[in-house]
């Protein structure tokens, strides 16, 4: 048995390396296949097997610019597993104007520089860190019990670094998700594509360790309920400081869909307790939660349109803009009476989560078989108490237009504008502009 799954990975990873060449070794050599041992088989172009893209497609993540189908596959004896292997090579150009974002691969529109130093208008920028990789195996697919497992990771880092970067890591059992992914509260398929690997600047994304249990009652109507690894991301001062966190984060929704599930509207909602230590009164909890309404709608076979609008207090770690600038919660001053008041006169800070809402629409537009085009406009607010420092932030706006071209089929390209504005507090505005390219290339 040892040997058996030693052959299995040494022959994924062999393939792995060199797929072009398996995939036209398969093509072309039968005897190829008749030498390999009979619990396993490569099938070249796996896309044209229905049984495997309808099976490995589910077990993917369902986000634009997710790896989910392979170009080749192993399939098991008496098709009892599948795994499959792939992934893409993504090479990127852009230039900025204005106040540049120095990072290659997301355009953040809380990151524009409020005071760039004289000579920054402007910044050239390459990358090929969102090259991605890709592992999809699924075990006894056509019954019951079918169980999965996911793994996939790119190279982004931080900021511009080429450092491994676990995207999704989990394992899938009859509606159960276990592991590290999407947080149940994204809604990741509504949104119009973009080569900026962000995306709209108010879209609820946030990668997290899940457990997460979803049913399809029929071709319309879906419901999930989770428990996810609480995220408090808060500013803390004036006697406050975080403490471990007992309660989990709990996402749950409700989908109708239509038009074959290419439609579909998700209402959401998220509850979480952040809980935090004031040195002289003890233990506080900061109550957030979350609502959403998001899907797509299409028009006909070529219009379709995306949107997601939300609101919540403290569930600033789920909007793509504000994460980690410590908006969950931050410290306010109470009056002396009740909770504020010490013993001696003396006036303490409760913690206060943060009022945000956003929203954004895109549209994609497919132009013909191998080209389309998307626009999509995005909209991020916080309600910052004015005790804040005034270079907190306060709002921003993102907008993007791109143009998509598949070479081949393994082999797309796209030029994409964007424009972005941050706000503070104290009313400062900066912009920004980006013109970029890119290609990819799938395996």
């Amino acid at each position: 048995m040892k040997k058996r799954i030693i052959r299995i990975l040494t022959l994924a990873i062999t393939a792995a390396a060199s797929f072009t060449a398996v995939d036209d070794a398969v093509a072309q050599n039968g005897n190829f296949i008749e030498q390999l041992p009979e619990e396993y088989r490569i099938v070249g172009n796996a896309n044209k097997d229905t049984l495997i893209v309808k099976v490995l497609y589910e077990n993917a993540p369902n986000y634009f610019g997710a790896p989910d189908m392979p170009r080749f596959a192993i399939i098991g004896k008496e098709r009892k597993f599948y795994l499959g292997i792939g992934g893409y090579i993504k090479a990127s150009l852009s230039y900025d104007f204005g106040n540049p974002i120095d990072n290659a691969n997301c355009f953040e529109t809380s990151m524009i520089p409020m005071d760039k130093l004289p000579g920054n208008g402007s910044l050239f920028q390459m990358s090929a860190a969102a090259t991605n990789m890709f592992f999809n195996f699924v075990a006894l697919p056509h019954t019951r019990n079918r169980i999965g497992g996911y793994i996939n990771f790119n190279f982004s880092g931080t900021d511009n670094d080429y450092g491994f970067s676990l995207k999704a890591a989990y394992i899938t059992y009859r509606g159960f998700i276990l592991g590290y992914n999407t947080s149940l509260f994204t809604d990741g398929a509504a949104s119009a594509p973009t080569i900026d690997q962000q995306g709209p600047n108010s879209m609820t994304f946030l990668f997290n360790t899940v457990l997460d249990y979803q049913h399809a009652f029929n071709k319309h109507w879906k419901v999930g309920i989770g428990i996810e690894l609480p995220v408090t991301d808060a500013t803390y001062n004036g006697g406050t400081y975080a403490i471990n966190q007992r309660i989990p984060d709990i996402p749950f929704y409700v989908q109708y869909s239509w038009a074959n599930g290419n439609g579909w509207l998700r209402m959401s909602g998220l509850v979480r307790n952040m809980m935090y230590e004031q040195k002289e009164i003890g233990r506080g909890n900061g109550f957030g939660y979350g609502i959403k309404a998001s899907g797509t709608i299409p028009f006909n076979s070529k219009l379709t349109m995306f949107y997601q609008g939300v609101y919540g207090k403290g569930i600033a770690s789920y909007i793509q803009d504000i994460q980690g600038y410590g908006l969950d919660m931050v410290p306010k001053l109470r009056k002396s009476e009740g909770f504020a008041s010490g013993p001696y006169g003396v006036h303490y800070y409760k913690m206060l989560p943060i009022e945000a809402w956003g929203a954004y629409t895109g549209v994609q537009w497919q132009v013909n078989s191998r080209m389309f085009t998307s626009a999509t406009y995005s909209f991020v607010k916080a309600d910052i108490p004015e005790t804040e420092p005034s270079t907190t932030y306060k709002s921003a706006q993102y907008v993007v237009a791109n143009v998509f071209y598949n070479l081949t089929p393994s082999v797309r390209t796209g030029v994409e504008y964007l424009w972005g504005c941050r706000e503070n507090l104290n009313g400062e505005i900066r912009h920004n502009n980006r013109v970029q390219t890119a290609v990819r290339v799938n395996f």
